[in-house]
Parts: C-alpha cells; structure tokens; sequence
C-alpha cells in the first residue's frame, strides 16, 4: 500500500497539470498549452512506472518501449517550452523537431527488439536478465546494447538540456534590462524560479538514471526520495508554469542581424542625422509627455511610438547616455519622484513610487542609488 501510495504521487501531479494546462485558450498561451504537453508524455512515463514497479508484468511489456519513448522525450520538451517562454513565439515542427529526433530513433531501435522476442522472453529479459546481469547473446544483447544507450542519451540529454535551459533564462535576464523599464516584473522573476526547479528535477532524474530504475525495486523505501521529491517539484513546475507569461525578447540571430545592419548603417553621415532626430524625439517624450510614469513601459512601446525598430533604440541608449533601457527610463522616474517628494511631503514612499511609474519602493530606492 506504500509503494502504491509513493508510486502514485507522481501520476497525479502529472495528470492534473496536464488538465489544466491543456484546457487553457491556445491564443496568447502557446508556453502554457506546450506545459501541457510536457505533463501529458510525463504522465504516461509515471504510468509505465507505475506498472513496472507495481510490478504487473504482464501490462508493462505493452508499455515499456513507450516509456523508454516518454522518457527521453521529457528533456528535449522542457528545452522547446523554454524556449517558447524565452525565444520563439510559437512552436513549429520544422524548427523544433531536431530537439526531438533522438527519442524516435531509438524508440525504433528498441522496438525492433522487441519484434523477435516472445511475450514470455521479454518479461524474464525486463525482470529477470536485465537485474541479474546474465550473459546474452543475439537478439538478448542487441536489446541490452539499445536498452543502456537510452539510458547514457538520457543522461546526456538531462546535462545538455539543463544546461541550454539554464543558459537560454540567463540570457534572457540579462537582456530584459535593455526592453523592460520594471525589470521586478512577477513574471520576469517566476522565469528564474521555473529554472531552478527543474534543474533540480533533472538533477535527480539523472542520479536515478544512473542508479538504475533496477536498484529501486529491492525495497519500497528506497521509492521515498525520488517520488516524494518529483512529486513536489513536478507540482511547482505546474504552478509556475501556469502562472508564467511569456517574456520574448527576440530570437539572436535575428538581434544579431538587425544590430549588424544598425552597426553598418551608422558609419555614414545619415545615421548620425538619424540619430539625432530620435535622440531629440526620446527626450520630448520623457522630459514633455512623461512616459515613464508608465510602470509596464516597454521598449516595444517606445520604439513604436518613434518609429523605429526596438535593437536599434536600444542601442542608441546605450551609446548616447551609457545607459541600458531599464536605467534610463528609472533615471527619469527617480528625479520625478525627488521632485513628489519635496513637494508633497505627506504623501507615503509608497504612494510616491507608484506616482512615478517605480513598481515598488524597493525599486525606487534603488535607482535612486544607481
């Protein structure tokens, strides 16, 4: 009844995100309806697990290559999510599917093995001579030979993913301040959380891979740890993930194309003019309309309103005030409310920093310092 209970944990997590997640409008949700579809292949992986370890050997030989096939899909999926939340706008199968070629290759290779062994040899191969290390031979060892190649890309998969996921967020962060003027923002900092999290999930999936799914069936209580522990990080991953917008700044190689042309365009006189007419329009928007009392500013909004694209604005900010995005506009937003304070003197911090457009005191304070 334990194991039954510490096997199960996992399956409903899995369920209810993938409920949720993928009963939510697809417009304006592509990350979260894609969530959606990570927790449904994560929740047939449970399912299979739930057999083995049970074990009912007689249904799992129905689902095991599918679980081998679930099981190295779960990596890849979490990188295209982040990048949907990150990067790319919407998934498309020609731009993602190279994630996840690996997985259907050697869900292939797996079940031709299958193909020529008997219901009753596949059982004692999975329960019996895969546990015990006897010597095969045949289509026993070609089976095996498959068998712990999935479960080397696994690992491989887990370092390589949880790094390009890690990677992918730093980036982003480190970028936001050049597009967003409140870079406190809930989402931008949920984006962190999410990463964290599943870093530590992936951490333990690949400690258990190593170890070997064999070595938890000797006791119960060694199921504890990973279900116990997937369990809560599997449900975070759902939480933040639901309550996670997109936060796309642009895709690199198009950043580095406009920003290489912007770079070419500006060694002639015209761009300088250019420049200059930008320059002077950004300075009548803040100094006479007061923009930045808009707390959710963007650079989008901004380059919008001027007529020009949001790499070329950002880089005319850092070059003529030495400035990233978020800094100039909080510079204003500072003196703004130097100037509320010294005027209405009754009024709280609080109250003088959502008058300037700052998202919190904290956020005031510090671009005072700054």
């Amino acid at each position: 009844m334990f194991k039954l209970f510490l096997l199960l944990n996992p399956v409903y997590v899995t369920l209810f995100w993938a409920a949720v997640l993928n009963t939510v409008k697809p417009q304006g949700n592509e990350p979260k309806t894609f969530l959606g579809k990570f927790f449904a292949v994560a929740f047939l992986t449970f399912i299979a697990h739930l057999l083995y370890f049970i074990p009912i050997p007689q249904l799992y030989v129905y689902v095991d290559s599918i679980y081998f096939l679930t099981h190295l899909l779960v990596f890849p999926l979490y990188y295209v999510y982040v990048r949907l939340l990150c990067v790319d706008p919407k998934f498309s199968w020609k731009k993602h599917c190279k994630y996840l070629c690996v997985p259907f290759v050697l869900f292939l290779f797996y079940g031709v093995g299958i193909l020529f062994m008997t219901k009753v040899e596949y059982i004692d191969f999975i329960y019996n001579t895969l546990i015990n290390g006897e010597h095969m031979s045949g289509i026993f060892l070609y089976q095996k030979t498959i068998y712990f190649l999935i479960r080397l890309v696994f690992i491989i998969q887990g370092i390589l993913y949880m790094t390009l996921s890690i990677i992918t967020v730093n980036r982003n962060q480190e970028n936001i301040v050049n597009f967003y003027s409140n870079t406190e923002d809930d989402s931008l900092r949920k984006i962190q959380w999410l990463n964290v999290t599943v870093s530590v999930t992936m951490t333990i999936c690949v400690i258990m891979e190593v170890i070997g799914k064999e070595s938890f069936t000797a006791r119960d209580f060694f199921l504890l740890a990973p279900s116990g522990i997937l369990s809560v990080m599997l449900f975070c991953i759902g939480w933040l993930g639901n309550r996670q917008r997109a936060v796309l700044l642009t895709d690199i190689e198009e950043n580095n194309r406009i920003v290489a042309t912007a770079e070419e365009t500006e060694r002639n006189a015209h761009t300088k003019k250019q420049n200059s007419h930008i320059k002077n329009r950004l300075e009548k928007l803040f100094i006479e309309k007061q923009i930045y009392l808009n707390k959710d500013l963007t650079i989008w909004e901004l380059a919008e309103q001027l007529n020009t694209n949001r790499s070329y604005l950002s880089q005319i900010i850092n070059k003529e005030y030495g400035q990233n995005f978020s800094a100039f506009v909080n510079s204003y937003r500072a003196c703004h409310a130097q100037n509320l304070l010294q005027s209405n003197p009754e009024h709280s911090q609080a109250e003088i920093a959502e008058m300037s457009g700052f998202g919190s005191v904290k956020s005031w304070k510090r671009a005072s310092k700054e």
